[in-house]
């Protein structure tokens, strides 16, 4: 076709005009960028923070631009934002069918827990949401006794053994690069193919004449070697203190300090080899039902692979609780069994730390390659300090997942808003125009974190990540710097929404 000279003319026109418009939108876009990358270091500063102790990144998910960039190419200690790359890579990897079971079958005569490693089994928080057959609130005895009534229903008179088969995980419990000196306490739990209980034993230590009486424990068992150095000294009625401590490798606990009145928060001290533990905590019970066992034991590198007609229920728990464990209740155990579930699934092994790792650097990496800068994953919660994450990497995966696809919304929808969750005490002066919050905090010594989604009501958003690797900074200077930018990334989205 040709055009006329006045055709020609018009079509002109209207491609200067249309030009106009897109160097106005584009200057306007480069404005608003400028903008809040000026606002993000103003607000770093006026917190009284260094810059060169910040990475920031601010990703518009839309475009896949960088708003922000502070140091954010810089690998640093993610401290918990380590639990975002593992759950995410478990959310898509294992999918939203992916259940975790547990059970106990009946093998010639004997009886084989077949571990799942599953974080969930015999959780007390979780259990506490739950109701038996009669419509009681379960609770970790009522659990047990799902398994000890099947053996009675079932006949069974005499076990010659119990076989915990724990091999769908390595046994290396413990990552090697956790501080030792905290491993007594309830976020450095082991984690292990048969979990049980949070591998935590409660103790509610109470005045006693002399020394305190410890003998309210959950679950309630003798199979633990407890040494009690509490004393009652009730000269001084403020003095309630409490120390705990157990020797590496063994379920050798000590407990000293003083008690003048009961105490209702529970003492939580990590089990060792929770395998064992459940092994012989399941014959306790058995036995107390008049069900003799013989032996009690793990499985060993020429156990067949057990079959056999199940005894009792199975437990079977969803990857949407564990992920809301993991993410909205930062609970370690969660974080690194996903880890070694992972590394099970893709290798094809039982899971450990190191296969774990790698496929959850894969993952990453297969997403984000240009942003995944010298990234380093050493465990799956974050304890570890030798973990090393850039924002940029955060925000970039964090982008990577899109609400329309289901397991993507599984991994989004599992993160806390403020008000929830780890989140709770968080943003509670902020005015977010409206817009939703969807984070996860982070805390070590020195290490202040808080990765996530800022997103409106019509589908907008943006992923930030904020990581403060600096001692000298207080973790609640760090807090409110990482609020004021998320706030100023809400008012950025609402600003575009009124223009």
């Amino acid at each position: 076709m040709t055009l006329s000279f006045h055709e020609e003319s018009n079509d002109r026109s209207m491609a200067r005009t249309i030009l106009s418009i897109l160097l106005l939108l584009a200057a306007s876009s480069g404005s608003a960028v400028a903008s809040l990358q000026g606002e993000a270091e103003q607000a770093v500063r006026l917190h009284g923070i260094d810059l060169e102790d910040v990475g920031v990144a601010v990703v518009d998910p839309a475009t896949g631009r960088m708003l922000v960039d502070i140091n954010a190419s810089t690998a640093r200690i993610p401290a918990s934002n380590m639990k975002l790359l593992t759950s995410g890579t478990a959310a898509r990897l294992l999918g939203a069918e992916f259940r975790y079971r547990t059970r106990l079958i009946s093998t010639g005569d004997d009886l084989v827990v077949l571990g799942s490693g599953d974080p969930a089994f015999g959780d007390s928080v979780l259990l506490n949401r739950m109701t038996d057959a009669s419509g009681n609130v379960m609770n970790i005895e009522s659990f047990l006794d799902l398994w000890t009534n099947a053996a009675i229903d079932a006949g069974i008179k005499e076990v010659d053994e119990l076989i915990i088969d724990d091999r769908i995980f390595d046994r290396e419990y413990i990552h090697p690069s956790w501080p030792h000196e905290q491993l007594v306490n309830r976020y450095c739990a082991g984690v292990a193919g048969l979990n049980f209980h949070r591998n935590v034993i409660r103790f509610y230590p109470r005045p006693g004449t002399r020394s305190a009486d410890i003998n309210h424990v959950s679950p309630a068992t003798k199979t633990l070697d407890v040494t009690n150095r509490i004393k009652s000294d009730r000269s001084n009625p403020d003095s309630t203190l409490v120390r705990v401590s157990r020797k590496h490798g063994t379920n050798a606990i000590t407990l000293s300090g003083n008690v003048t009145v009961p105490m209702r928060v529970p003492i939580e001290v990590t089990v060792h080899d929770a395998p064992g533990f459940f092994g012989d905590l399941l014959a306790e019970r058995l036995e107390s039902r008049g069900i003799n066992v013989d032996t009690v034991r793990l499985t060993t590198g020429t156990d067949p692979n057990f079959q056999g007609p199940t005894v009792g229920p199975a437990i079977v728990t969803p990857i949407q609780q564990i992920l809301e464990r993991c993410n909205h209740d930062s609970y370690n155990l969660y974080a690194e069994a996903l880890l070694k579930t992972i590394g099970s699934k893709v290798h094809g092994v039982p899971g450990s730390y190191a296969n774990g790792s790698r496929a959850i650097q894969d993952a990453v990496r297969s997403r984000s390659a240009s942003h995944a800068t010298n990234l380093q994953v050493a465990d799956g919660s974050g304890m570890s300090r030798e973990n090393r994450v850039a924002p940029a990497t955060l925000a970039y995966w964090l982008a990577s997942f899109d609400p329309s696809r289901t397991n993507d919304t599984l991994f989004i929808g599992s993160l806390p808003t403020p008000g929830q969750g780890t989140l709770q005490n968080r943003f509670g002066n902020r005015n977010l125009g409206g817009a939703t919050v969807h984070a996860k905090s982070g805390y070590l010594d020195g290490v202040c974190s808080l990765s996530g989604y800022v997103m409106t009501a019509d589908g907008r958003r943006l992923t930030f990540s904020i990581i403060v690797n600096d001692r000298n900074t207080p973790a609640r200077k760090a807090k409110k710097m990482q609020e004021h930018i998320v706030e100023q990334l809400a008012h950025s989205l609402a600003s575009v929404a009124r223009g």
